[in-house]
């Protein structure tokens, strides 16, 4: 065998291992939580001998979380703008947020077989050390900037305050409801790919609602 396939050899097996380690990584992160979760439980879980496969893989336990992050953000990118180009050219709070909701739930709710990315977020989310690992790659995304800029413009006028604390509203709802929705087809096997449409035209319309109340004065 040549030295040229060797290294080719070497490095396909690298590959296959660092994607081992990262969807038993998210899946044991999504059942246990983050805290719950070594290292080496998770070498355990991906067949890894070496107790130190995270490390000699990725460098650190946050860097696993990154590369898992920006894994799916890139995924996320292709059918957001999908999304975004489809709205037409005058579009309404409601395509925006559709484009803000639509493609995390058919991410999950579309593909083949059991998925831990929602629920996997929602750990990221609820950990006070992950959070802003979380939303810093979470930020990276020029679909997802486009979409928020896009909201915004569309919304009503609201003072900066009211803004804020729907925002935060909305950050949480969703993270929780595609979690849940997540853990639920996981639990019917994971083999329905299309109840996500009907579930996500029902999220956009309760956020429409939300973004649209009016404004306790006085």
């Amino acid at each position: 065998m040549s030295g040229d396939r060797v290294v080719k050899d070497r490095g396909m097996k690298a590959d296959e291992t660092r994607q081992r380690l990262l969807s038993c990584a998210e899946r044991l992160f999504a059942e246990q939580g983050l805290d719950a979760v070594s290292n080496r439980q998770i070498s355990e879980a991906a067949g890894q001998a070496n107790n130190y496969a995270v490390g000699y893989h990725f460098g650190s336990r946050t860097e696993l979380l990154r590369t898992l992050l920006r894994m799916h953000v890139e995924r996320l990118d292709v059918i957001r703008q999908r999304s975004i180009d489809g709205i037409g050219s005058s579009p309404e709070l409601r395509d925006w947020l559709r484009c803000l909701i639509q493609p995390q739930l058919e991410y999950i709710g579309a593909g083949p077989g059991l998925s831990y990315f929602g629920q996997f977020w929602l750990a990221m989310a609820t950990n006070p050390t992950t959070a802003p690992v979380l939303y810093t790659e979470a930020a990276r995304s020029e679909s997802l900037a486009v979409t928020l800029a896009g909201m915004y413009a569309a919304l009503p006028p609201l003072a900066e305050e009211t803004v804020r604390v729907r925002n935060l509203m909305t950050q949480n709802i969703l993270i929780t409801t595609f979690a849940d929705f997540e853990r639920r087809r996981n639990e019917l096997g994971a083999s329905d790919s299309t109840s996500w449409q009907g579930f996500s035209d029902a999220v956009v319309d309760g956020l429409v609602g939300l973004w649209s109340a009016p404004v306790t004065t006085g």
